[in-house]
């Protein structure tokens, strides 16, 4: 008797979670997931299984984190799990995949259970026999990420270190993946089950709030609607269809900026980096925009407005939340939307048009149509 409870206690999946991190599969209706399409994934008992296939992504994206869940492969199965990867290209190359094989016994390679798929081999082969539970973590801060798999570390690395990044070809190096995405349960066509999946994110190194519970900070400088309520700043226009305005008090340089932004529908807002009070003096203009039925190009959002294209389109719909990431260098501009580099400029001023703006000036968000609303806005630099 004991030892058949014993047994039923050992099969059953780890309900407690650990101070700080937050389940991502105990919600049967996968609230914190975005299924490719209706009814493609389930989560029974605990228990993430792919039903109809395609990729599960996480809803929210990530950069720093510890994440931690078990996954169940039999014998000649293949998935994996992304990490840092953006939402469509392929997601091993642009993010990263830590690969999944029903591969018990073979030898560890670039595509064994547990590499960094098609670019580093684990340190050791760690898996458990086939058809049995596998227990990971993975950790990621910065450049330096660190992978136990039952117990054993198979990757303990810096990303940038040369020797692992030697003999890759440019745009495949791991010293050039993305540095913040989603988190993704890959479908690869054979049955994979994932249970205890828990995430903590860790704390951004360097960066500072633009946004807090309130406008402090902020100064409205003509007609519209400004207000915070819950964190998010919304931005509507004037009624009289005039170009709304708000500026921070802070004045930046050179720095990285990021937040998520939502719009409503025929919206259409812009972030300018850096301005000063001399009308002469163009401000840069990022673009936040309703996309829909518009294809990248100079007014799509992530856009240098009317002067770079964007180099795809990488923008969610009406109502839902958009990750802008934006690096400013003295006049190169890049940007990343939702994890996606849709704009590479090596200077602005190849243009001409901002020959006389500064480089060190207030941040501003101007809004032309509809609504705009703003959270997590924070800069470092």
């Amino acid at each position: 008797m004991h030892a058949l409870l014993l047994a039923a206690l050992i099969a059953q999946p780890i309900i407690a979670q650990e101070g700080g991190f937050i389940s991502l599969s105990d919600d049967p209706a996968l609230s914190a997931w975005r299924q490719p399409k209706g009814g493609a994934w389930e989560c029974k008992d605990g228990v993430i299984s792919k039903v109809k296939g395609g990729t599960l992504f996480s809803e929210a994206m990530y950069e720093d984190f510890a994440l931690r869940f078990e996954y169940k492969i039999p014998a000649g199965g293949n998935s994996g799990v992304f990490l840092r990867a953006p939402l469509s290209g392929r997601h091993s190359a642009l993010g990263m995949e830590m690969q999944i094989m029903g591969d018990h016994g073979k030898p560890a390679t670039t595509r064994s259970s547990g590499s960094l798929y098609d670019a580093k081999a684990p340190d050791v082969a760690a898996t458990n026999p086939d058809g049995e539970w596998n227990e990971v973590e993975v950790e990621f801060r910065g450049t330096r990420l660190k992978v136990t798999l039952n117990g054993q570390v198979t990757h303990d690395c810096d990303l940038d270190d040369p020797a692992i990044n030697a003999g890759e070809r440019e745009g495949k190096k791991l010293s050039q993946r993305g540095t913040r995405g989603y988190i993704g349960l890959q479908d690869h066509g054979h049955p994979v089950e994932f249970r205890n999946v828990r995430i903590q994110e860790l704390p951004e190194d360097g960066f500072e709030p633009l946004l807090g519970g309130t406008l402090e900070g902020w100064t409205p400088l003509s007609e519209g609607s400004f207000a915070v309520q819950d964190g998010i700043l919304t931005c509507t226009e004037a009624e009289d269809g005039e170009p709304a305005f708000i500026k921070h008090e802070r004045k930046l340089g050179d720095h990285e900026l990021r937040l998520e932004y939502r719009v409503s529908e025929g919206a259409e807002a812009y972030w300018l980096p850096r301005t000063n009070d001399n009308p002469k003096n163009r401000p840069m203009e990022i673009v936040m925009a309703d996309d829909s039925g518009r294809a990248p190009g100079l007014t799509a959002s992530g856009a240098l407005a009317g002067q770079a294209a964007t180099m795809m389109r990488a923008s969610r719909g009406v109502g839902q939340w958009n990750d802008l990431r934006v690096i400013f260098e003295g006049w190169s501009v890049r940007v990343f939307l939702n994890g996606m580099p849709v704009l590479n400029l090596p200077t602005a001023n190849y243009f001409g048009k901002y020959m006389y703006t500064p480089l060190n000036g207030a941040a501003m968000i101007s809004i032309r149509k509809g609504t705009v609303e703003v959270r997590n806005a924070r800069v470092k630099g």
